[in-house]
């Protein structure tokens, strides 16, 4: 069997070079980064390591961890906060969602100094607040006007933010006019060629793309955002919406296959692309969506397109060292997150419906203990995991 190493290495194969050796030095940072980066180690292993029954069918994020929430605006201009990652979104038994959250409480938590005892009491909180919404069968709208503690400080950060100020922070003025700040750590410049090739592309899609029609884009350049995507084709944009002069940032993200899909024995529908997938189901599971999200095809390969998120905005676990109870508070929110955006979703595609999610939290007792348990147990392999990488990267 290939070990650790070799594992990564054929997952990452098709990932542009000098970018998949970036990730591979972000892998090795810590066993916090290495867990967020390699999600198809997770469900490869828990595949063969389930030891509960779950024969329940719910659509999930696919890759749900501490740092995979965080606040952005709307459509509506409206600031929420809820899971914002959906590249490998697809229909599975809701503890595969569930478990690698509680297992990133436990490898997260160490990286800020929660011993293990700590770390099982803050599963325990997100579980009960979990089953808590699910029982209720009816999804829970996180409310700005309610919003205490870490909550309110990443709904507020959004909301005093001008967008000309994130702008202005991202861009240059040269002679020629406004351009994207080349800083080689977030953005990186492309080629000149490259870049052209890019312009002259996204000048044309937006003229046909319904409702994009108002943009004119100014600049592109590759962006490097994450650890599990680095490698992808990912672009952030600078366009102006003329009529008013104001500018904005977009991200554009390579779409593949869900890493989870080779390990879910449940048949999934059809999609017209993979840039479809997750944008339905990113739809599907947030009460609203980020603004200008749309599906790209380019160059015989599919794109995510929103609005940019800066790094910021999302949720970072060293803002909870030393402040158990701020880390508990926010658990809870992301349990209602998790809960209502399962809840949202019940009855499509042949998922279950609303009804059987209830049952299903009703009939916790029967998968709740092993669930905590394997969560505790895989966490021990991920330091084992990723000090065999270490050794073998540095070799």
């Amino acid at each position: 069997m290939p070990n650790v190493y070799e594992r990564i290495q054929a997952f990452n194969k098709n990932r542009e070079p000098q970018l998949a050796a970036l990730k591979y030095k972000l892998l090795s940072l810590d066993p916090f980064r290495f867990f967020r980066g390699t999600d198809h180690l997770f469900y490869e292993d828990l595949a063969v390591g389930q030891n509960w029954e779950d024969k329940s069918r719910i659509w999930i994020s696919g890759d749900l961890h501490l740092e995979n929430f965080g606040s952005y605006k709307g459509d509506n201009r409206v600031v929420y906060f809820d899971i914002n990652d959906f590249d490998e979104a697809l229909m599975a038994p809701p503890t595969w969602e569930v478990v690698r959250l509680l297992t990133s409480i436990y490898v997260g938590g160490q990286s800020v100094n929660y011993d293990v005892q700590t770390a099982g009491a803050l599963c325990k909180i997100y579980l009960d607040a979990y089953l808590q919404v699910l029982n209720s069968g009816k999804p829970l709208v996180i409310e700005k006007e309610t919003a205490d503690g870490l909550l309110a400080f990443f709904l507020d950060q959004v909301r005093q933010r001008k967008t000309r100020d994130l702008v202005r922070s991202r861009t240059v003025q040269r002679r020629d006019g406004l351009q994207l700040l080349i800083d080689d750590q977030k953005v990186k410049a492309l080629p000149g060629e490259r870049r052209q090739q890019l312009l002259s592309f996204f000048k044309n899609w937006f003229v046909q793309a319904p409702g994009m029609e108002k943009f004119q884009v100014e600049d592109v350049a590759y962006r490097i955002a994450g650890t599990g995507s680095v490698g992808l084709q990912r672009y952030v944009l600078l366009v102006q919406e003329p009529a008013t002069g104001k500018y904005r940032l977009l991200d554009v993200k390579e779409a593949t296959p869900s890493s989870v899909l080779p390990y879910v024995k449940l048949a999934q529908p059809p999609w017209p692309s993979e840039a479809a997938r997750v944008i339905n189901l990113q739809k599907r599971l947030q009460h609203v969506s980020p603004a200008m999200l749309h599906a790209v095809h380019m160059e015989q390969k599919d794109f995510v397109l929103k609005e940019l998120q800066p790094s910021a905005d999302r949720m970072d676990l060293l803002l909870c060292k030393g402040k158990l109870n701020k880390l508990s508070r926010i658990l809870e929110t992301m349990a209602h997150v998790t809960a209502s955006g399962q809840l949202r979703c019940t009855g499509r595609q042949g998922s279950d419906i609303a009804d059987d999610m209830i049952n299903f939290a009703q009939q916790a007792d029967n998968w709740k203990t092993a669930v905590l348990d394997y969560a505790a147990r895989y966490a021990q392999q991920v330091h084992a995991d990723y000090e065999a990488y270490c050794k073998a990267y540095k070799g």
